[in-house]
């Protein structure tokens, strides 16, 4: 019968071996970790460096759409960049002589730019971009080696464990149960985190609610009593300032709705509808700005993954500023149309008004950014269409010309997210808060004629 000092002591010699077994793993594995990852990084790097010359030389070639001067200067400055960088990475087999060439061709860039010579900067630039596209063969290459040798690495750490056996087996178990255990832990903690954090949002949404109804609750009265100064008209200062108050209010008010709609407009009821009853509808409600106007539609019937009431929304926003923004030297014309595919509603809706510069059509969809001082709105009708077709997976597309006109392209999806399947927000949502529910979703393309 083994005696409890031996015991002791075996477990004594167990535990000890087992510490050196584990301490030469872990040294072994931090030299592998640490030779992967100086390998993996000068990789990624050159990957990364190579791709985006090729990118900045794509931006240097006078291709069909107009490249400013100040876009290439850009571009030819990131390239320059970009090849500086690479040179301590062009260690590989092939690299240093390709590298040089690049290293020169930016040279030659930047004189062609300089002096204006189009054809030399294309030709140039066509000889750069193939020197990339080599250089990114060499990349994938060196890849093929790197794998190699941490495949080479890897075996080493695979003998390092075997030696370990089953002593390290017993460690790694254990180690196991007690990350299992802390995992369970933090699951837990992070699942009352997202509970209370959900929790916050209600209260933060009812918050909301209730502000914008204590808010518009004053209103009333002011708006009312104002109206009745206005219609009396006893006395014409006063009707003009009382006329003055109510307009006041009523853009108060209507701002009050718009920031309520914007703070929801990731939360969207489901539904479907038909493009064109919402297209018709929208019209029959703005029947008083179209009075004038030479409307062209073509709106093909297609079913939408948008609730009604969010297209409806969306529509009246994006229609209304084509009727609202007109050109004052020439008759008021807007062109709706709609193209149909498998999965998507791409809607248009192009006008002839007034058109935005480029620089102002960039900002169109920021909250509160009106294009002129001028303007009745307060700024939150595109972001809301914006941040509406963002909820739904779609897009939005603004193309404007000053003294031209503008074309938006809305495209709807024909079936919803799937994060909106699996966490509807019904219309209860917005029940009692005199808002219309959401929608959202853009990709902003200023320049672009309309």
């Amino acid at each position: 019968m083994r005696s409890p000092r031996g015991g002791i002591a075996s477990i004594a010699v167990v535990a000890a071996t087992v510490l050196v077994v584990a301490g030469v793993d872990a040294w072994v594995a931090s030299a592998t970790t640490r030779g992967a990852e100086a390998l993996s990084a000068n990789a990624l790097r050159s990957v990364e460096l190579a791709d985006d010359m090729r990118w900045q030389l794509s931006r240097l070639v006078p291709g069909p759409t107009r490249v400013e001067e100040g876009t290439r200067r850009r571009a030819l400055e990131s390239f320059t960049r970009d090849v500086t960088t690479y040179e301590p990475l062009a260690t590989f087999e092939g690299e240093r002589p390709e590298w040089l060439g690049l290293a020169g061709l930016a040279r030659e860039l930047s004189a062609d730019l300089s002096h204006g010579d189009r054809l030399a900067l294309e030709q140039d630039t066509h000889s750069a971009v193939e020197s990339v596209n080599r250089l990114i063969a060499l990349n994938r290459s060196e890849a093929e080696a790197i794998g190699h040798q941490l495949l080479v690495l890897g075996r080493r750490q695979v003998v390092v464990d075997a030696l370990a056996g089953a002593l390290v087996v017993l460690v790694v178990a254990q180690v196991a149960g007690s990350r299992l255990r802390a995992l369970a832990r933090e699951h837990r903690a992070v699942a009352q985190s997202l509970e209370l954090v959900e929790s916050k949002n209600r209260e933060l949404e009812a918050f909301a609610a209730r502000a914008a109804h204590d808010l518009r609750t004053p209103l009333v009265p002011i708006h009312g009593l104002a109206s009745l100064i206005v219609r009396a008209n006893r006395d014409e200062s006063d009707a003009r300032l009382a006329g003055r108050i109510v307009g006041a209010a009523s853009r108060m008010s209507a701002i009050i709705d718009a920031m309520l709609a914007f703070s929801r407009s990731g939360r969207l009821p489901r539904g479907r509808c038909e493009i064109g009853a919402a297209v018709n509808e929208v019209l029959e409600e703005l029947a008083s700005a179209v009075d004038g106007a030479e409307l062209r539609l073509s709106v093909t019937e297609a079913e939408v993954a948008c609730a009604p009431e969010v297209l409806g929304q969306i529509l009246r926003n994006v229609i209304g500023n084509a009727l609202k923004y007109r050109a004052t030297n020439r008759g008021c014309a807007v062109e709706i149309g709609t193209r149909v595919d498998d999965r998507w509603v791409t809607l248009e809706v192009a006008d002839n008004g007034i058109g935005m510069e480029a620089r102002t059509a960039r900002r169109a969809f920021e909250p509160f950014f009106r294009a002129s001082a001028d303007g009745n709105g307060h700024g939150l009708g595109l972001a809301i269409v914006d941040s509406y077709l963002r909820a739904l997976g779609g897009s939005v597309q603004l193309g404007s010309e000053l003294g031209v006109g503008t074309r938006v392209s809305l495209r709807l999806p024909r079936n919803a997210p799937v994060a909106m399947v699996q966490e509807p927000v019904t219309e209860a949502a917005f029940r009692g808060t005199g808002v219309e529910p959401p929608l959202a979703g853009v990709d902003v393309r200023p320049g672009a004629t309309g």
